[in-house]
């Protein structure tokens, strides 16, 4: 089906598109979170001389890998629905359309950072240009999607022997230009009310309840 912006399918998908990156964020927060405990515990343990146990290890491990494959899942869902938005279709989208896309919005905000950097009108915090290369490695995407298909999507034997610490390593940073572009106008606002997301915020189990009384 095709749409154009504004009218009430549009509408729709702005609400999923909205849904898709509240998610992303709350995945990405709760990664913040595990990772600050993994990094801590190490420095502590380190401090104290102490062997940390192989239970507390892989729980921490465990949790922190969830969050960030979370995070992963919602951000890469989220791109293609972008996608399907600057399309104007409800089709599903073809792997290596989306990689395209992923690749050239990776590409434009690199640039951009690189540009303010260079022009001087990148904010105090911003990193030095040596941080940034000159363009996004080109298999970014598809290990996007990979990463993305076999650590979330689908049950796979790889997943096992997939290493998401080289992952994070290699993209991170790509991962997160592209999560920060996005946060200031999909993610939550702390001084605002939360968005009426229609049936998604409308959901309550006491409906059941009350239809049971």
């Amino acid at each position: 089906m095709r749409f154009k912006l504004g009218d009430d399918v549009d509408v729709g998908h702005c609400t999923a598109l909205k849904h898709e990156f509240l998610r992303c964020e709350d995945a990405f927060k709760d990664f913040e979170r595990s990772a600050h405990v993994m990094i801590m515990k190490a420095q502590a343990d380190k401090t104290a001389g102490v062997t940390p146990t192989a239970h507390d290890s892989r729980f921490i491990a465990y949790k922190t890998y969830n969050a960030y494959v979370r995070f992963i899942h919602h951000l890469y869902e989220f791109m293609v629905g972008a996608l399907a938005r600057d399309t104007g279709t409800t089709a599903q989208i073809e792997s290596q359309r989306a990689e395209l896309y992923i690749m050239s919005q990776a590409n434009r905000i690199l640039q951009g950072r690189r540009s303010a950097i260079l022009n001087g009108t990148a904010p105090k915090w911003e990193n030095h240009i040596s941080v940034y290369p000159e363009s996004v490695p080109p298999e970014f995407a598809y290990q996007f999607r990979t990463f993305r298909n076999k650590l979330s999507g689908h049950v796979k034997h790889e997943r096992s022997t997939m290493s998401l610490s080289e992952f994070y390593d290699k993209y991170h940073m790509y991962l997160y230009m592209i999560y920060w572009n996005c946060l200031g106008h999909w993610g939550s606002h702390r001084d605002g009310e939360f968005p009426d997301l229609k049936e998604i915020t409308d959901f309550s189990v006491l409906v059941t309840e009350q239809r049971g009384r």
